[in-house]
Formats: structure tokens, sequence, C-alpha cells
């Protein structure tokens, strides 16, 4: 026996006499089914976050850029000094990036297993010592070991805090948050070398170092106060880095995951990009004075942190996946009229008052659209890692790092007088974002789901404010009774 489209469990009910009384009952009890049976992270999840823990949270996001940016100006103090080349100046930033990488594999595995709480006070301890012994360093070989110490220690903060957000928190409340944290490292390195370069000066690269040490200091007693654990033992995982395997192993089934730490790294690669190359493309090729180029990332750097903030104030309005998409194709657009600039106007020195405006509103432009998917593309890429949050958080970093490596000496091929690398490398990099952006950044269906569950909320919200109604035969519950909760529903799909 068929059944008719019109024969729907709500019309059945109807037949059946169901009364609303019933039908509630029904509901809860479905609703408890579905509670005992959602993932038991789900039970510990905040709607907010205390302003303290967003606090000490932004404050680790930022010590690792913090740390890798702000001795920049001091390296050739710091060669003559020591008494060594400037390539070997160079590998104590690489000596720190080799730390930073590795570090956010193995801490973002092990807190997984540990809890985040223990490798997070013990890794910013680890960061505060090798930061001392940086600026105490007696030799250039004292100073590359302890700068990778310091990376180890300092990835702590920048995979952990994803983890912890992660651990409480999913959708908006999550990239609300991130989109906090992101802003923090993402301003980071823009205004750590003005940092440097106002000190470099007073106190020199030890001092610079032993401001960054006392920092560090800082930050054990904000993880010690502020920072509680947020994975509960019994939500831990046994086994030791065959955990990374796993879960890597299981989050690359998730292909829109996959797709998403891809796309932020290509975005962190944009970013990295832009401050290997603003340096000399504003003094080598414009021309610009110090002081002008010291503004013109003061003024990308609080750019970078409104945009940052904007997008997470928005994040109910505009869901921060459609927000994301959009960001892109800003990006490309961007990206596609400055490599334009810079391949026909930028290919050497010049001396032109309205070339140099140009370029430096590109530059701001590039960097505000960058602040539109730097907090969301975490939190949407980690609001899918369930049980694996700190393997993932491990993967994004990583993978983030790896990109921006990759990308950062590459604006540099043409040479310190040429921006042709810089706008060759972007537009590649922009584009290849964008072709994963098309592919989707969440499930098929799940737009639908999500305005079919508006839609849902809104009718049932205007039906519980109608009078209870009652049919010319005085059954409550029947067809009038059923209609008059209906026509709100219809209304709102209206609407």
């Amino acid at each position: 026996m068929t059944t008719s489209p019109s024969t729907g469990p709500a019309s059945a009910q109807q037949g059946k006499g169901v009364t609303p009384e019933s039908a509630s009952a029904d509901a809860q009890t479905a609703e408890g089914r579905a509670a005992a049976s959602a993932d038991p992270r789900d039970a510990g999840l905040r709607t907010s976050f205390a302003p303290t823990l967003l606090v000490a949270l932004a404050a680790l996001a930022a010590i690792a850029p913090l740390a890798m940016d702000a001795y920049l100006p001091a390296f050739n103090q710091m060669a003559a000094d020591l008494g060594v080349s400037a390539s070997t100046t160079q590998l104590t930033l690489t000596a720190f990036l080799v730390g930073v990488a590795l570090g956010q594999l193995s801490i973002g595995v092990l807190s997984d297993r540990f809890g985040r709480r223990p490798l997070l006070l013990w890794g910013s301890v680890l960061a505060f010592v090798a930061g001392v012994g940086t600026a105490l360093a007696p030799s250039a070989a004292f100073l590359l070991i302890a700068r990778f110490l310091q990376g180890l220690g300092g990835a702590a903060g920048m995979v952990l805090g994803r983890a912890v957000i992660s651990d409480r928190s999913r959708g908006i409340t999550a990239a609300q948050a991130l989109s906090l944290v992101m802003s923090i490292q993402g301003v980071a390195p823009v205004i750590a070398p003005i940092l440097g370069g106002a000190l470099v000066g007073p106190v020199g690269w030890r001092g610079i170092l032993g401001v960054v040490a006392a920092f560090q200091g800082i930050l054990v007693l904000l993880v010690a106060a502020w920072v509680p654990e947020t994975l509960p033992a019994e939500q831990r995982h046994e086994g030791g880095f065959g955990v990374l395997v796993d879960g890597t192993r299981a989050l690359s089934k998730d292909h829109v995951f996959v797709r998403l730490i891809l796309i932020n790294a290509l975005v962190y690669a944009l970013l990295t990009s832009y401050l290997s190359a603003a340096p000399f493309m504003l003094q080598g090729v414009l021309g610009m004075s110090t002081a002008a180029y010291t503004a013109v990332f003061a003024v990308c750097g609080l750019t970078v942190t409104l945009t940052v903030a904007a997008c997470g104030s928005l994040a109910r309005r505009i869901s921060p996946e459609r927000q994301i998409r959009l960001g892109l194709i800003a990006i490309l657009v961007v990206d596609v009229v400055f490599a334009a600039v810079c391949l026909t106007r930028l290919t050497g020195p010049v001396s032109s008052t309205a070339l140099t405006v140009a370029t430096v509103a590109l530059f701001i432009i590039h960097v505000m659209a960058l602040g539109t998917c730097m907090g969301n593309l975490p939190a949407v890429a980690l609001g899918r890692t369930g049980r694996w949050a700190g393997t993932g958080s491990a993967l994004l970093g990583f993978i983030q790092f790896v990109f921006g490596g990759i990308a950062s000496p590459m604006v540099g091929l043409t040479g310190e007088a040429s921006g042709v690398a810089f706008g060759a490398t972007i537009v590649v990099v922009a584009l290849a974002a964008n072709v994963l952006g098309a592919f989707g950044v969440r499930d098929r269906g799940e737009k639908e789901r999500l305005r079919a569950e508006a839609a849902a909320k809104r009718a049932a919200r205007l039906g519980r404010d109608q009078l209870p109604q009652v049919d010319q035969n005085g059954a409550d519950g029947g067809p009038a009774a059923a209609d008059a909760v209906a026509e709100p529903a219809k209304e709102a799909a209206g609407a």
C-alpha cells in the first residue's frame, strides 16, 4: 500500500488523535535521545568566554610572531657583535621557524593525550627560559640552539590556544573568539618590527630579545592563573605519535577540512609575502623614508586587527563560511590589480608620488581582504575536528608555516629593487585559494539545512505567540488548531 505525499507524519498524528500534550512529550523524548547520542564533547560547550581567558589566549598567539620578527631590525648589529656573517644571523630565524613548525605538530598531538593545560604551561616555561638564553647568548651556536627551543616552546601558545577554543565552542562563538586571537596573531608580525626598530638604538639586539623573554615570563603567569584544562581525561587519546597518524588519517577523510586548512595556509602565505616584500618595495623601489615605511606598517597592522574584529562581530548576521567566500573573491580582485601594477610599474626604482600612494593603498586593501579570512578559516576548520581538535590545530599550524616559509623567499627572487616577484606570487597564491574555495567550504546541503532550521525556528516562535485555537466542533488540537499553527509558518516562509 502506497502513501500519498500529503500523508506525512503530521497528518498521521492527526488521524490518530494525537494531542498537543502527547506531541510535546514525544518531542521531549526525541530531544532526550538526541542529547544522549550527541558527542560528549558538546556537553562542555560555551556560548561565551571569560575575558581573562581570551586575553591569555590572544597573548599566547602573539608571542611566536613577536619573537620571530621583533629583532629583525637588529640583524646587522647582531652580526657585528657576534662576529658572524649575515647568513649565519639569518639562520637564527630559520632555527626559530623550525622549532615552531615541529612544536605545533608535536605539542598539538601530545595535548590530545595529556591535556591542554600541562603542555601549555610547560611550553610557556620552555619559551621563557630559552628566551632568557637568547638575550644572554655568548656565541652564535648557543643562540641558534636557544632560538630553536624558544620556537618549540612558543608553538604551544599558538596551537593550543586554537584547541582550547575548539574544545569550548563551535560555530559562531568559536569564530568570534578565534577572530580576536587571530587578529592579535596577525597583527603581531606587523607590529614586531616597528617595536624592534624603536628599541634597537636604546637597548640593542640583546635588549630586544630580553623584552621578548620578559613577555614570555608574563605569559607563564597568565597561563597558570587564567587558562583552565578544557579536555577532560575521559576524552583523551591513548598512545604516542601514532595518534598523529590516526588523527591525520581520520581528518583527511573530511575533504572540506582539508580544503579549509589549505586555504588557510595560502592566506597565511599571502600575509608573509606582504611582510617579506613590503620593506624592500617601499624603501628600495619607491624610496620611502624609514619613518614613512614604519607608519605604513602601523596602518596595515591596525587594518588587519579591525577587519578581523569586525568579521567576528558580524558572524551572527553573515556566516563565517560566506565571509570566507566573499573574502577570497576580494583577495583575488585586489591582488590581480596589485600584480598588474607590480609587473608594469614597479620593475625597478621609481620616483612617483601617485605611484607611491597607489602602492600603499593596495597594501592596505590587501591586508584588509586577508583579514576577512584570518579568523574565520581556523574557526570553521577546527569546528569540524571533533575529538581530534589538538591534532587538527597542529596540522593547521604546521601547514600554515610551511606555506608561509615557501612564499617568503619567493617574493624576493627578482631582487630588492623590483616588485615583479611579489606581484607574480600573490596572484598565483590568490588564484589557488579561490580554486579551492570554489569546491566549497561547507558540506553539501548544509546551507539549505541551516535555512530550513532558521525558518522552522521563526515559525515555532510565531506559533508560540498565538493563543490556543479550538475548532468548530470544540476539539482542541483538531484541523482548525493545526491551521492556526501552520499559518504563521507560511508567513515566516514567505518572509
